[in-house]
């Protein structure tokens, strides 16, 4: 049935377009019928012939981008990706997702680029010095990414993505105790989540704080696998 379905929905399509029908919404409501049944592949391939015909609308060039990045089809969604940058350079979506697919595809330098691009064109979107932050971090320029991090953190300082960024930059490059305090409130809230946790007790172990460190773990690991755990991430961080 999955196969069969493309030629299906394509001669759909093209059907209501004879019909006087506008094609795009009704191309949008075939992908939208194929992602239902769970035809991704059609779905692809409805929002990429959708793409080709409006490459100025960065409408349609972020769905087929979305599509192939949820299918992680990372250069492609970076390709797609540049085109929407190219029919809005403002958009947000558009340069976040470019610096994300990237990142995804392990392209560390390209994704510092665009999201440099990125905060040069939306100077007040946290999103974008959050990325660079660990494009760099990528790279082991910690000092660098927790800049960028902090900077997003001063547009918006419930940037939950740059905090736990930050925390985890400064863990890894030896300043456990300072990132514990970028991260405790945030990670001791009831609504933190797991990797902010996690984050947390992975600072408090690099801080020389055992206690605390297995304290976190344990409602996931239990009493002694979480002092195990303390026990092994201290020693890789210390490099033993």
């Amino acid at each position: 049935m999955r196969f069969t379905l493309i030629p299906i929905l394509f001669a759909g399509s093209l059907a209501a377009c004879a019909g006087g029908v506008d094609d795009n919404d009704q191309r949008l409501r075939l992908a939208s019928a194929a992602l239902a049944t769970g035809n991704n592949s059609a779905a692809t391939a409805i929002t990429g012939s959708l793409a080709h015909d409006n490459p100025g609308d960065v409408q349609s060039q972020l769905r087929h981008a979305e599509m192939l990045a949820g299918n992680a089809r990372w250069r492609e969604a970076a390709e797609a990706y540049t085109r929407a940058v190219q029919a809005d350079g403002h958009s947000a979506p558009a340069r976040l997702g470019l610096g994300r697919a990237l990142l995804r595809g392990g392209n560390a330098v390209a994704a510092e680029t665009a999201f440099r691009q990125a905060v040069a064109a939306l100077p007040r979107e946290a999103g974008a010095q959050s990325g660079l932050g660990v494009a760099l971090d990528m790279q082991g320029r910690q000092p660098e990414a927790q800049s960028a991090y902090r900077a997003a953190l001063a547009i918006n300082p419930n940037h939950a993505g740059a905090r736990t960024n930050l925390a985890l930059s400064l863990t890894l490059s030896g300043h456990g105790a300072e990132a514990v305090r970028v991260l405790e409130q945030v990670a001791r809230a009831p609504q933190a989540t797991m990797r902010q946790r996690h984050n947390l007790a992975l600072a408090y172990a690099a801080a020389g704080d055992a206690t605390h460190a297995a304290e976190l773990l344990a409602p996931e690991l239990g009493g002694e696998a979480s002092q195990e755990a303390v026990v092994a991430w201290r020693a890789a961080l210390s490099g033993s």
